[in-house]
């Protein structure tokens, strides 16, 4: 049985075409708890007969539809058509590769409902609460962020989707931005773009975050560079980051960053973590993969996923994720800076690198709320409390607290790097001595 918006999607119209077609007995369907359910059969049957007889204009047929293959890499997922006066897409097709969609679009009957496929299509836009935004959108001569995702043809370095135009002949050598020089696949894509076609396709288009960001790509290598806020702090708190990482961690299980620049105005600096064949899959995707069993409580359920998709050692990952983000009080590893990596040949998948360390250290604490002591923050993987979040820690057999003799110092000495920080440091330093001996203690008692 299919829903409304399922039977529409197959045959290209509007739910309120197929409504019609069911008031007039011309598609089998029963209603339960109030929703139409339609039988399967009856709406292949009614494509196939206007296919053969041509019939009522099909959505992708009109002047402001443009038909598009979702790609995944070089695989094929779907055909899709988008809508340029809606701004957004009308139809999927039917057959979809399901191994090579996009994690946790797909419902129990392996579909991928229309609007969850446009949510997922925003959300690779820039945020609307990026700073900067409007003159962005200005610059690239459209009015919403997901306007510069279609001219870009939805590529991004975070993933291997993009949208190849029907009989365009492009391919993924020809268009992503993991191997050709920025300015090149501008040049590739400038005449199948769909809006906005003053401004060039750049990765900087479908990159994620409130912070001011762009990618500049240095000797082969694919770098983020992004700037802080009031006080210039997080690119220094990423650095901070890094360090507490390097003693603690394994090098594959953190993104290192640098500092480039000076003072207020510096900005940090990292490495792209994924291949060309690899995807970044948040967590608010991955959470998305199995039926949630209503006893789990959130981490339970992200877990499940991860073990369904044998993503390795995720337990351990996300102790390790907690325990740092607890010590340098991160109040921002919200669901989609944290997740899985996922190479789009094999369908291998692993915990993805602890990265996007910037929202800690009290960066948007005033200095008299640091003057007065202020030493915790609010958490957002799975509670809100770090205290309850750190009951989720199993066995703390990895930390090594003589590793992080020096550590204050060290972040202290980064710190100073910027003068706007000058009367903030000593409250900055003391809270984070707080947090790092609580952090030894609860060590000790495990």
């Amino acid at each position: 049985m299919m829903t409304t918006s399922q039977a529409a999607a197959t045959l290209g119209i509007s739910i309120r075409r197929v409504q019609g077609l069911i008031n007039a007995n011309e598609l089998k369907a029963v209603k339960a708890s109030g929703v139409w359910l339609i039988d399967e059969a009856s709406v292949h049957d009614r494509l196939e007969n206007s296919n053969k007889r041509g019939g009522r204009p099909r959505l992708g047929s009109g002047k402001c539809d443009a038909s598009f293959t979702l790609m995944n890499r070089t695989h094929e997922v779907a055909e899709v058509v988008y809508n340029t006066k809606r701004k957004e897409f009308v139809s999927i097709g039917p057959d979809i590769d399901l191994p090579h969609a996009p994690i946790g679009l797909a419902n129990n009957e392996g579909r991928i409902p229309l609007s969850v496929f446009n949510g997922w299509w925003r959300a690779r836009g820039i945020p609307h609460m990026r700073r900067g935004l409007a003159s962005l959108l200005r610059d690239g001569g459209v009015s919403l962020p997901q306007e510069l995702v279609q001219r870009n043809l939805g590529l991004s370095l975070s993933d291997q989707y993009w949208i190849r135009p029907k009989n365009s002949g492009l391919t993924w050598g020809h268009v992503n931005f993991f191997n050709n020089e920025f300015e090149q696949v501008s040049l590739a894509t400038a005449k199948y773009a769909i809006e906005g076609r003053k401004a060039q396709a750049k990765p900087d288009n479908t990159s994620d975050g409130n912070l001011e960001k762009r990618w500049v790509c240095r000797d082969g290598i694919r770098m983020l560079l992004k700037s802080g806020t009031q006080y210039g702090q997080e690119p220094y708190n990423e650095v901070i980051a890094s360090a507490l990482h390097r003693r603690l961690l394994a090098p594959s299980e953190f993104v290192p960053y640098t500092l480039e620049g000076e003072g207020a105005t510096a900005l940090s600096c990292c490495a792209n973590f994924l291949t060309d064949e690899e995807e970044f899959v948040p967590a608010v995707y991955v959470e998305r993969y199995l039926k949630r069993d209503e006893r789990a409580n959130d981490y339970e359920h992200y877990l499940s996923c991860c073990e369904a998709l044998d993503a390795g050692k995720t337990k351990e990952a996300l102790d390790r994720m907690i325990v740092c983000d607890d010590i340098i009080a991160n109040h921002d590893r919200h669901h989609r800076n944290f997740g899985i990596v996922r190479n789009v040949n094999t369908l291998e998948c692993r915990p993805a690198p602890i990265f996007d360390s910037g929202s800690s250290l009290w960066c948007d604490t005033s200095t008299s709320q640091l003057a007065a002591g202020e030493h915790s923050f609010a958490s957002k993987q799975f509670y809100e409390s770090p205290a309850k979040q750190m009951l989720l820690v199993g066995d703390m057999g990895w930390f090594d607290a003589a590793a992080l003799d020096g550590f204050i110092d060290e972040a202290a000495e980064i710190l100073a790097r910027n003068e706007a920080l000058a009367k903030r440091l000593p409250y900055i330093e003391n809270s984070l001595r707080w947090r790092l001996e609580r952090m030894q203690r609860i060590a000790e008692w495990d």
